[in-house]
């Protein structure tokens, strides 16, 4: 139990370096803890009854929503552990909650956006059932009766109302909230665009135009639209503080209005100047190059005649001769795609003037 003890610690500390926590977790670091320490007491609590009613699934999806898979999955064997060396539970026991912890982890770790959680639930009650009923009749090895399903019915349907109430209150301070909170920051007219139209005219032009590039790259690519799009309207927010550096950056989005994680990590990788990491990096700096490029273009000839593209051609070469994109996640198929979408938006370029 010690070793689990330490192990969670251990993984924690590696998801906040890699930053793969769910949702806005690595915001809350608390959360978790808060989440895993009345479960474990929990656990401990559960050899009070019967084995075969312990409601191990609903405990595998909370570790996990809070945290990540890694970290759920973990936790999970560790609670599962307690409550059987607690309740000298029999290896059957163990395996066929730990069988099940293991696939609603899986199953609940990869929901997308939309958050459709029926597959997952219907998925995690069959491997449950299916788990009880071997346990049941192969393992115990008696004769059947009506009375020996009661129990893991009744603990069936207690998890799955726990579920249900688990991922009602996930959706609705979590899922959605964040949903929201991109619906706002990614307005026009919210205010941080508008302190930013009040600073210069030329600021507010060039984020409008950049984020709509960036928006039309990742409607067509496999790139988070909400991210990219964020990124691509508060790239130069820094200016409200005098130059636009990495540190004014991140003090009027991180510090003053708490931008989502994801948002200020893209920002801070582009203000690098160097090798990018992420796709949505990649899509917000050839984006705001273009951006930039035709915007002093026109500034010097506003009737100047450009050919689009040769000019996106060289940039892009320029950008990959320099090694930019050697240590991305972006695919040549990716790259290939957005030079395409920024050249047939040589209509849009006209604004640019």
């Amino acid at each position: 139990m010690g070793l689990l003890l330490l192990l969670i610690q251990f993984v924690k500390a590696r998801s906040r370096i890699v930053k793969d926590y769910l949702y806005d977790n690595d915001m809350h670091p608390n959360r978790f803890t808060v989440v895993f320490l009345p479960l474990f007491g929990l656990s401990c609590l559960f050899p009070m009854f019967t084995q075969m009613g312990w409601p191990f699934l609903s405990v595998a999806v909370a570790l996990t929503l809070f945290s990540n898979a890694m970290i759920g999955m973990v936790s999970f064997t560790t609670l599962l552990t307690a409550s059987c060396l607690l309740g000298a539970a029999p290896v059957p026991v163990f395996v066929m909650y730990f069988v099940c912890g293991l696939c609603v982890v899986t199953l609940f770790s990869v929901l997308d956006d939309s958050f459709r959680v029926e597959i997952p639930i219907i998925l995690s009650c069959l491997v449950y059932v299916t788990s009880m009923c071997a346990n049941t009749i192969i393992v115990r090895n008696s004769n059947l009766s009506f009375e020996m399903f009661v129990i893991p019915i009744i603990s069936l349907f207690l998890n799955v109302v726990l579920m249900l109430m688990l991922l009602w209150y996930i959706n609705t301070r979590v899922v959605t909230r964040e949903k929201n909170r991109y619906v706002e920051i990614n307005d026009p007219e919210y205010d941080l665009m508008t302190r930013i139209k009040e600073k210069g005219m030329q600021y507010y032009y060039h984020a409008i135009h950049t984020a709509y590039l960036c928006n039309k790259i990742a409607s067509r690519t496999q790139v988070n639209t909400d991210i990219v799009r964020a990124a691509g309207f508060y790239h130069e927010a820094g200016v409200l503080l005098g130059e636009n550096t990495k540190e004014n950056l991140m003090a009027v989005l991180r510090v003053e209005y708490k931008f989502p994680p994801e948002v200020c990590e893209i920002l801070i990788e582009y203000k690098k100047n160097g090798r990018f990491r992420h796709k949505e990096t990649a899509v917000l700096f050839m984006s705001a190059l273009v951006v930039d490029t035709l915007m002093e273009l026109f500034a010097e000839d506003p009737k100047a005649k450009v050919n689009y593209k040769e000019l996106i051609e060289n940039l892009f070469h320029k950008q990959m001769a320099r090694g930019r994109f050697w240590e991305c996640d972006i695919t040549m198929e990716d790259m290939t795609l957005m030079k395409k979408i920024l050249v047939e938006e040589n209509l849009y370029y006209d604004f640019l003037r």
